[in-house]
C-alpha cells in the first residue's frame, strides 16, 4: 500500500509542482496574491535537489520519458526564477510569466509528440 502512494506521489509531483508554480506566478503577476506570495511556494513549491531526487526517481522507477520532460521543464523554470532573483533579468513581470507559460508548453508539445509518435508505431 505505501509503496503504491509513493508511485502515485513520484508519478504525478512533477505537475502539481508545476501547475502550481504557473498559478502561484500568475496570482502574483496580477497582484491577486500580495501578502502571503510565497505561501504556494511553500506549500507545494520545490527546490533544485528534491526535483533532481524526482529526475533520479523518474529513472530508478522507469516512469517514462514524459515523466523526465515535465521535471526538466521544471528546473528549466526554477533556473530562470532564479537566476531573475539573483541577477534581475531586465524584463518586466508579465515577461518572465510568459517564459515560465512558454517553458510549459513546449515541453507540452514535445510530449504530446513522443506519445503520438509511440503509439503511431505501436499500431504499425
Amino acid at each position: 500500500m505505501l509503496k503504491k502512494v509513493f508511485l502515485l506521489l513520484v508519478k504525478y509531483m512533477p505537475i502539481i509542482q508545476m501547475v502550481a508554480m504557473l498559478v502561484s506566478n500568475t496570482l502574483y503577476c496580477f497582484n491577486v496574491i500580495t501578502e502571503a506570495k510565497d505561501l504556494p511556494d511553500y506549500l507545494v513549491g520545490g527546490s533544485l535537489m528534491t526535483t533532481i531526487l524526482l529526475y533520479a526517481c523518474s529513472y530508478v522507477l522507469k516512469l517514462g520519458s514524459w515523466h523526465r520532460l515535465i521535471v526538466t521543464a521544471y528546473i528549466i523554470n526554477i533556473t530562470i526564477a532564479a537566476i531573475d532573483v539573483l541577477h534581475r533579468i531586465p524584463i518586466t513581470n508579465v515577461q518572465l510569466l510568459l517564459s515560465y507559460y512558454i517553458v510549459a508548453v513546449l515541453f507540452l508539445v514535445i510530449i504530446v509528440i513522443n506519445k503520438l509518435k509511440c503509439n503511431k508505431d505501436v499500431s504499425i
